[in-house]
């Protein structure tokens, strides 16, 4: 018998090929087979993923350092689950602009005119992806002191952590907005600052930070954010204003 990917022989008994580590197929491709094979190699569903969501409420401190460790196994990956859940987000801004029809850039604390930015989440899985690296940097600075996670390790909680706010994310939002006549910026101004509090949560379970703490560092990396969303928004003017979906004229008040 040989191996299809690796062409070495194998024994009629193998499973796996021992050179490659590939998985010996014997079957006929059915929708069963397949999907069974996508779940494995892409999102890996059997008993990771569901596993993953539940222990990252009850015990995330367990998930991030299992991964960190070396057991690799037990848990997601945090890229592929990080990957799923910006892939969710996506398709829950769609529902919100183009089902539920919600301009989700409008400050609805005002009456005045504002331009319409909702074309930044035409960006929003790449946008995804550029900015975590940023938290990490955030939340490596601030824990710097307990020498325990080096930058690379704070990058796989904050794959974890975001991950998981994304399904969180996802499920109430199209509750909320589907069944109520929320504000978006309401809504989004609460679900940050409950990201922020589980955000330190996880931390202060991993680092063992006490209350105070944990509470000081969430503050300042409060800060922080402030400082990036008004780098963010300078940014996202600029791309607008050379890309044409921002006009000047939509900046001047109403007569």
């Amino acid at each position: 018998m040989i191996c299809k990917n690796c062409d070495n022989d194998l024994r009629t008994d193998f499973s796996y090929c021992p050179t490659c580590g590939a998985k010996v197929i014997r079957h006929r491709l059915t929708f069963k087979n397949v999907w069974e094979d996508i779940s494995f190699q892409i999102f890996n569903l059997d008993n990771t993923l569901f596993k993953t969501i539940k222990h990252l409420f009850t015990r995330p401190d367990e998930v991030i350092n299992s991964y960190i460790s070396g057991a690799r196994k037990r848990y997601m990956n945090p890229i592929s689950f990080f990957a799923i859940g910006v892939t969710l987000s996506g398709i829950l801004f769609y529902v919100l602009r183009n089902v539920y029809h919600i301009h989700l850039t409008q400050n609805s604390l005002n009456n005045q005119k504002t331009p319409d930015l909702d074309f930044v989440f035409d960006y929003q899985g790449l946008m995804s992806y550029l900015i975590i690296p940023i938290y990490a940097m955030f939340t490596w600075l601030l824990f710097l002191d307990k020498k325990k996670l080096n930058y690379t390790e704070h990058l796989v909680a904050n794959a974890f952590i975001f991950g998981q706010v994304s399904f969180v994310q996802v499920l109430s939002g199209l509750l909320i907005f589907g069944f109520f006549n929320v504000r978006y910026d309401l809504f989004n101004y609460i679900f940050l600052l409950i990201v922020v509090l589980y955000q330190f949560y996880v931390f202060s379970k991993v680092h063992h930070t006490e209350p105070v703490s944990t509470l000081l560092r969430a503050l300042a990396y409060m800060v922080m954010l402030i400082i990036l969303m008004i780098g963010i928004g300078i940014l996202i003017f600029l791309i607008g204003y050379l890309t044409g979906n921002i006009n000047l004229e939509d900046f001047k008040p109403p007569n």
